[in-house]
């Protein structure tokens, strides 16, 4: 089997108070170059595309673990 191109969809839905929801979806895809592999190609998609749905939420997707408050 060749696999030429790559697609992630990633999703998050939260609750927010008085019963409401929100929820943001996002595909990406990509293919293939010379010398990358599926796999590789699929943890990028899937990086920038929890990053674009946590930014469309308002989240500081540049905050690392050592940013947050205690």
């Amino acid at each position: 089997m060749k696999i030429d191109r790559v697609e992630v969809t990633y999703g998050e839905l939260r609750s927010f108070p008085g019963f409401s929801h929100k929820r943001y979806d996002l595909t990406l895809g990509a293919t293939l170059e010379t010398g990358e592999t599926a796999t590789g190609v699929e943890l990028r998609l899937r990086d920038l595309a929890m990053r674009e749905v946590k930014r469309r939420f308002g989240d500081n997707v540049d905050q690392t673990e050592m940013d947050l408050p205690f």
